[in-house]
């Protein structure tokens, strides 16, 4: 297992980033495209050395946005930033994260209707479709990709990762996402042992996450060993420097 912490909102550069990792002892950054900065240094082409000066790995966090089941020209507008910077992160990205987006919705007499579950069958195949496409552009430069769960995902999504597994595909389970889930993708999880290569790990209710360690009611200790036992990447998913100054060693003490 390897931890590491989120790239941070509150930083401007990369490197205050991990000089903080390196502070907390922790192994790596999950860096993040949904930040300009992060773009603008990629692009620079300075963080390999960066990396280098601090004797630290990185993964990357995909558009939070991106949706992989979406019609095919919103998605190769995707793949085409997912191919500029996977290539840009060759040589020093390990894992890239992209989201499984539930889609659209209408919404009838208060109650959501999911129109990826109306139409499954064509959206299942343009979704596993496109993942594959994705995963084969991360695998030119080298570079794992994982698919993450969002939060309070539909029932019908058990069935989409269902499908997900038997193609093959691997996973990074965020953990407080699937508190608001109801544990979705722990159920599945119990009947077909996901490989999972990353966790995301924050505390919470069932009505909001990313909650330092001991802020909220999830069962950290149960999830790092899962994460222990699939020797993945572990972000230690708070998102501001005071938050990972408290459950950095909360969870090392675990």
């Amino acid at each position: 297992m390897l931890l590491g912490m989120p790239q941070l909102y509150e930083f401007d550069t990369i490197e205050e980033n991990l000089i903080l990792c390196k502070d907390l002892g922790l192994d790596f950054v999950e860096l993040n495209l949904n930040f300009g900065y992060c773009r603008a240094e990629m692009e620079a082409k300075t963080v390999c050395d960066l990396l280098k000066k601090y004797n630290l790995q990185a993964t990357l966090h995909f558009y939070d946005e991106a949706d992989f089941g979406s019609y095919d020209e919103v998605v190769e507008a995707y793949l085409i930033l997912l191919d500029r910077y996977a290539s840009l992160g060759k040589g020093y990205i390990k894992q890239i994260n992209v989201h499984n987006i539930p889609g659209p919705v209408v919404t009838i007499s208060g109650v959501k209707n999911y129109i990826y579950e109306k139409e499954y069958d064509v959206y299942i195949k343009r979704l596993i479709n496109n993942f594959k496409r994705a995963e084969e552009i991360c695998k030119r430069n080298d570079i794992n990709m994982v698919i993450e769960n969002t939060d309070n995902i539909p029932a019908y999504m058990k069935r989409t990762y269902k499908d997900l597994y038997d193609n093959g595909f691997r996973f990074c389970y965020d953990i407080g996402h699937d508190g608001l889930s109801y544990d979705i993708i722990y159920e599945i999880n119990e009947e077909l042992n996901l490989p999972f290569d990353e966790f995301h790990i924050h505390d919470g209710t069932r009505k909001k996450c990313h909650l330092a360690l001991g802020d909220g009611e999830i069962d950290i200790k149960k999830f790092k060993d899962l994460a222990i036992k699939n020797n993945a990447f572990v972000v230690i998913e708070v998102k501001q420097k005071s938050d990972l100054l408290v459950s950095v060693p909360i969870f090392n003490k675990l």
